[in-house]
């Protein structure tokens, strides 16, 4: 009984390269479907470049699929290899998705195996099991000798990989000449918090998934500059707010709380009560410069009104917060309470306005559209 339930059983080994090395190395486009196929794959993979470790993960799930295959209870099996793209995030997962539809559409497989090379290709699992049961995952680890696992090896093969050398070393490369430079100029102490600030900024962005976060703010800058838009000023008065934000808080602590300074929460507040609305104009600076682009070129202003009340909505909050902190540092309770209570009504206030206002855009678009679409119907059943 239970040799003809597997029996029954249709397995697909997939095996996964997110970052499309096989098409980038070898032009191959996937999905590259069946076992001559994919020995083939490999073979020209590993022609292309011995070192590439998708090499051992392509002939991995050839060795699955035979023993599969070779085993009277192994059930139908079919092995496959799918492939996103270079550029590693929602277009590479879409991608995958689309190439997995395909497959399944020719093999109705009713389990899978997954079989990658690292834990960046298992970010796709969900995006599989969506689509079939996963029953087992392998990860291939290659054993290598004690030359190559050297440290010098192991360094070297890091900093001549693209993706660890754009992701790593231009933060490293500017701690390292911050430090540098507040040496020379004798400012170590200042530039070891400025060096822990940064690290902090990119750990927060690493974090959330938006590392590239600054790399497309000066690619937007860029765009603007060359357009001749006027967005591009507003970058400029962004950068200006940031620094005197900055120069005020600064400022503004040492005058007012000079004896916080070893109260470290507290001093945070009043840094944030003085810089807060300056770092809030630098935010809304750029984005005021692409609605008067939008409006110069007579588009429809949407969603931007629920990102400029959201924005003002977190600036109250932020410095009803630290307002409310630091009157309850005082001993004043009923003030700090009635601060923060007032901010956080006025933050939800601000909020829903922005909602609405754009949701009362969009319906007024949509209709808008759906009255041209009716003429143009009318249109051209005047015309036939």
């Amino acid at each position: 009984m239970e040799g003809s339930m597997r029996s029954d059983t249709r397995t697909l080994i997939i095996c996964v390269d997110r970052d499309n090395d096989l098409g980038e190395k070898t032009g191959l486009e996937a999905p590259i479907i069946g076992r001559d196929a994919v020995l083939a794959a490999g073979t020209k993979l590993a022609l292309a470049d011995s070192e590439e470790s998708d090499i051992n993960a392509i002939f991995e799930a050839v060795r699955i699929y035979e023993r599969l295959h070779s085993s009277e209870e192994g059930g139908e099996a079919e092995v496959v290899v799918l492939a996103g793209d270079k550029k590693v995030g929602v277009e590479s997962d879409r991608r995958i998705g689309q190439e997995l539809d395909a497959v399944l559409s020719s093999f109705k497989a009713n389990s899978a195996i997954l079989v990658s090379d690292g834990a960046g290709d298992e970010w796709i699992i969900p995006i599989i099991q969506s689509r079939v049961k996963i029953d087992s995952v392998r990860r291939v680890v290659v054993k290598q000798s004690e030359n190559l696992e050297s440290t010098f090896y192991v360094i070297k093969r890091m900093l001549e990989d693209p993706k660890f050398s754009r992701m790593f070393l231009p933060p490293i490369g500017l701690i390292l000449f911050l430090f540098a430079i507040s040496l020379l100029l004798g400012f170590s102490g200042k530039a070891f918090g400025l060096i822990l600030g940064f690290i902090g900024i990119y750990a927060l962005l690493k974090g959330l998934g938006h590392e590239n976060l600054i790399i497309e703010l000066i690619e937007s800058m860029k765009q603007s500059l060359y357009s001749g838009k006027i967005s591009f000023i507003m970058y400029i008065v962004a950068i200006v707010l940031i620094f005197a934000g900055t120069f005020q808080g600064i400022m503004g602590y040492t005058k007012l709380a000079p004896e916080l300074k070893e109260r470290i929460v507290l001093s945070m507040m009043y840094y944030i009560k003085m810089t807060i609305w300056w770092y809030i104009g630098a935010v809304l600076a750029p984005l005021f410069g692409k609605v008067m682009s939008m409006l110069i070129e007579r588009e429809r202003i949407v969603r931007h009104w629920a990102i400029l009340f959201s924005v003002i909505a977190s600036g109250l909050l932020l410095w009803g917060g630290s307002e409310s902190i630091i009157w309850l540092s005082k001993g004043n309770y009923t003030m700090g309470y009635l601060i923060l209570t007032l901010s956080i009504l006025g933050a939800i206030i601000l909020s829903f306005i922005g909602v609405k206002i754009s949701l009362y855009i969009r319906s007024s678009l949509m209709q808008e559209k759906m009255v041209q679409a009716a003429i143009d119907t009318e249109e051209s059943t005047a015309r036939d």
